[in-house]
């Protein structure tokens, strides 16, 4: 069996037991008739199985235990490693589409693709080899364009947009830039030291990339329709729900209340109102005025 088959094998076991628990037979059935469509014959055993469950814990973290009471093999823990939990999602939907035959009608892919994704593989082997990088620089915000050197660290998605996180090898700042900004990039052959920078720490309070606001208790209040979207999908991971009333929906984020996020919430309109902090408050009080202006 081809090892790209293998990999199917793994992730088809962890969908069925990330949407149910069951009992070695039914897994088999689910896993045999996954390869029915293809050309391979598979012959799926329990040692097999017990290969692919130690295989899936030491790839993906992932332990697979069975429930003696109820006879059932489970996943052990959540799903937090997102990398894992985005790679299980894109499969599915790949595997749904492909078993699918023809996408259309069934399923509409969004038509709009965040740009400068084709860097993601060199910036990548970049970063893994640790080698300094050029490229060109296009600032949205004034069009002002500058050739930059950089140690590349790391690549971050936000806001349905990627990011390379670089120190600036003129200052030795850290900085983000968008790759839809990025052109003519050139990977060097100058091999540099291992940059100790914690990518998830310096984000976790961002919303979307931006981090210079300090990052400070926030609460909103959403009307109890617009409450439910915000309830199934959060605005950021530390959301904490403060009430829940037929009348409103009343939350708790702690984040850094930069433009990004100012933007974000003059998306939803009148379904929100900012409670606290007041510096918060006036901005979006501000932005609405000049709306205003703008529309009279």
């Amino acid at each position: 069996m081809a090892k790209v088959d293998f990999y199917k094998r793994y992730l088809y076991i962890i969908d069925r037991l990330k949407s149910v628990p069951c009992n070695f037979v039914d897994l088999q059935e689910y896993v045999i008739s996954k390869f029915e469509n293809s050309d391979k014959y598979i012959d799926y055993s329990p040692r097999t199985f017990d290969r692919d469950r130690e295989d899936i814990e030491s790839l993906f973290g992932i332990s697979i235990e069975y429930d003696r009471k109820d006879r059932v093999y489970r996943i052990k823990d959540e799903i937090e490693d997102p990398s894992v939990s985005r790679m299980i999602e894109a499969f599915s939907i790949h595997q749904a589409l492909k078993e699918g035959g023809k996408i259309a009608p069934s399923i509409h892919l969004e038509s709009r693709k965040a740009s400068g994704t084709h860097l993601i593989n060199g910036l990548l082997y970049a970063i893994q080899n640790h080698l300094q990088i050029n490229f060109t620089h296009t600032k949205f915000w004034d069009m002002k364009i500058t050739q930059r050197t950089v140690k590349p660290i790391a690549i971050k998605e936000a806001q349905h947009r990627w990011y390379l996180i670089a120190q600036d090898t003129k200052n030795g700042e850290i900085r983000n830039f968008g790759l839809d900004r990025i052109s003519e990039l050139k990977i060097s052959d100058i091999q540099l030291k291992r940059i100790p920078f914690d990518v998830e720490k310096h984000y976790q309070h961002a919303f979307g990339i931006e981090t210079y606001e300090l990052a400070q208790k926030v609460v909103l209040e959403f009307t109890w329709q617009q409450g439910n979207y915000i309830k199934s999908f959060p605005l950021h991971a530390s959301q904490k729900i403060i009430s829940d009333t037929e009348d409103a929906l009343v939350v708790e984020l702690y984040i850094h209340p930069t433009n990004d996020f100012t933007m974000e919430l003059l998306k939803y309109g009148d379904q929100v109102e900012v409670l606290e902090p007041k510096q918060l408050r006036d901005a979006v009080k501000e932005r609405i005025s000049e709306m205003i202006t703008i529309y009279n």
